[in-house]
């Protein structure tokens, strides 16, 4: 049994276009096949989303089947992420579709029948809508349903206490379906706290958990005391637009609010004015802005164009003025640079939120600006308060310390940090705020 789903794994793998299973991939992946709730948390740029990816495939090389029969059922917080999740599905030669109840009657008998083998899905959804909830039901789909997977799963304790309530209801599904069927939680980032609010929530039973540091060698943290103007903190993003346009740092700059979001993206288009346009005075529209906002209120044919600008090769964009949305799932490998303005509501956000840099492996920095006015006004964990004022301690050892952190992965001390570099004896210490 052992070597056939090792075997199934690995010819599963292949076709998706993976030459090699990683141990903790293939770990969380036997674990369900063997019959166990799986929790994993996985660093961003790791591959947790091959764990589920493959789950249909493997089931159908166990079973003998030729052609797909396996469904599993993906519950994920945000439309982008599906749709991103989707693209990358369609691309290795799966077939998956997002449902957000708008669909029209030949998706739905596509998802009874079993057309797709990935079918996203919000926790809304599945808890509220009535017709919905009958076609997951179906005889014919819950007779080839294998999983339900919850992707970013922290989500399930930070969003479901008040902001998305259904969040916290997702252990309800386990009356909706077969009682043989598993779940699967996966995120990048969760505390011990999160790690085990989640478990119990989804009514996990005794769950095979696996649990990587997120700390990422290649990104180097610092941070700042903001004044309180911004011309003063990110004049040298401006001076770097003019001088390297689109070979400028791929970078993204979080806010808390789309009010900090709007009055950033006025200052850069009040001092680049026609240079925030590639090439210069082109009409101001996505495609040829060098900056822009990702936020809620844009609409849906916007949201795609930025995205593809981010996220493609010979995209124009180079800064990304975004919220939290943007700090989840998507895969823009070549960010090299985050920055935030204004602290995260924790260090657990924060950690999501900077994985998005660096998923290529090259070297990237991800600097937190902060004022004595956020830590007083901002409804913010203790956790992150300590990461701000901190100014002795390792950056990393202090945002790390809840998440299994093991302080010999440390990099070198002008790679680790800002208090580090003041301390670093090596000959190589040349790294600036602003590189």
């Amino acid at each position: 049994m052992d070597s056939a789903l090792d075997s199934a794994i690995d010819a599963a793998g292949r076709r998706l276009g993976y030459e090699t299973v990683k141990e903790d991939q293939r770990y969380v992946i036997r674990s369900f096949l063997e019959g166990k709730d799986v929790f994993a948390c996985l660093p961003t740029g790791y591959g947790k989303s091959l764990c589920y990816f493959i789950l249909p495939l493997v089931y159908d090389i166990l079973q003998g089947h030729s052609s797909p029969w396996f469904v599993e059922i993906v519950i994920s917080p945000l439309q982008a992420l599906m749709k991103d999740q989707v693209k990358s599905l369609q691309d290795k030669g799966m077939t998956a579709v997002s449902v957000m109840g708008r669909e029209d009657e030949e998706t739905k008998q596509g998802i009874v029948s079993g057309r797709y083998q990935v079918v996203f899905t919000t926790p809304e959804l599945l808890l509220q809508n009535k017709d919905w909830i009958h076609v997951f039901q179906s005889a014919s789909l819950t007779e080839r349903l294998i999983a339900i997977v919850i992707d970013e799963a922290h989500c399930v304790k930070k969003w479901g206490s008040n902001f998305r309530k259904e969040f916290s209801k997702l252990g309800d599904l386990r009356g909706f379906f077969p009682s043989h069927l598993h779940f699967m939680a996966l995120t990048a980032t969760a505390s011990q706290t999160t790690r085990k609010s989640v478990i119990k929530l989804l009514g996990m039973h005794k769950p095979v958990t696996i649990s990587k540091s997120p700390s990422k060698c290649n990104i180097i943290y610092f941070v700042t005391e903001k004044a309180d103007e911004i011309e003063v903190e990110l004049a040298y993003l401006v001076d770097e637009l003019r001088a390297y346009r689109t070979n400028t740092t791929k970078t993204i700059v979080f806010c808390r609010t789309y009010n900090d979001c709007s009055r950033l993206y006025m200052f850069f288009k009040s001092q680049l004015k026609d240079e925030m346009r590639e090439p210069i005075g082109h009409p101001d529209v996505t495609q040829f802005r060098l900056v822009d906002m990702f936020i809620a209120t844009n609409t849906a044919s916007v949201k795609n164009a930025i995205l593809k600008s981010f996220s493609t090769s010979g995209g124009r964009l180079r800064i990304l003025i975004a919220t939290i949305a943007f700090g989840m799932g998507i895969d823009c490998p070549d960010i090299h640079r985050v920055i935030h303005w204004g602290p995260p509501s924790d260090c657990e956000s924060y950690i999501q939120e900077t994985g998005r840099t660096g998923r290529d492996g090259l070297p990237s920095n991800a600097t937190l600006y902060y004022s004595r006015r956020d830590i007083g006004v901002m409804h913010l964990d203790k956790s992150i308060i300590d990461y701000c004022q901190n100014r002795t301690v390792c950056r990393r050892q202090v945002l790390f310390k809840d998440f299994n952190y093991d302080p010999a992965t440390k990099p070198i001390d002008c790679k680790c940090c800002d208090l580090c570099i003041m301390i670093c004896q090596c000959e190589n210490c040349d790294f600036t705020l602003n590189e």
